[in-house]
């Protein structure tokens, strides 16, 4: 059994109901205890103007399972509700990130955990503290709220509404 933190993210249609439907699938192969950041309207990144903002959530429970089936399972979530992969950062309307997964470190091409934004996004870092700010990050040795308190100057910047009343 493993403590896992996802973040969920939708910026195409009804965002609000593709998060719900996101996190009930989740919490058919989470166990309790579960918790759940407040849930954020962001800027998306690294993209051209003109892409839609995102809803993003992070939430935390326990797997029984492996990285590589929580991986599986996320992105039957995401085909089920109509992701598509045209391009890199392509708008979407279901975007599952496996954060964290216990204290382990994985570098594979397709799944790297602790994740390789979980620095450079604003929303994720302040997710992580509202549920898991204790929580020593593997690899970099440091509790999210240390990581928090470093957050550089760019990354604070970064546009983020909440709570969203969705």
């Amino acid at each position: 059994m493993s403590d896992v933190v996802l973040c969920l993210g939708s910026n195409l249609g009804d965002r609000a109901s593709f998060l719900r439907q996101m996190e009930g699938g989740l919490e058919r192969v989470l166990l309790p205890p579960f918790r759940k950041s407040l849930l954020m309207e962001t800027e998306p990144l690294g993209v051209t103007a003109g892409h839609p903002w995102y809803y993003n959530r992070l939430i935390r429970g326990n797997y029984d399972g492996t990285p590589r089936q929580l991986l599986k399972t996320c992105r039957r979530i995401e085909k089920r509700l109509g992701r598509t992969r045209p391009e890199k950062y392509a708008p979407r309307t279901a975007d599952i990130d496996i954060l964290l997964f216990g204290n382990q470190v994985i570098n594979e091409k397709d799944l790297i955990i602790p994740h390789r934004h979980i620095l450079d996004r604003r929303f994720c870092l302040e997710g992580l503290a509202e549920i898991a700010g204790e929580w020593i990050v593997p690899g970099l040795l440091k509790p999210v709220n240390a990581l928090m308190k470093e957050m550089a100057a760019g990354v604070k910047n970064q546009k983020i509404k909440k709570p969203v009343n969705a």
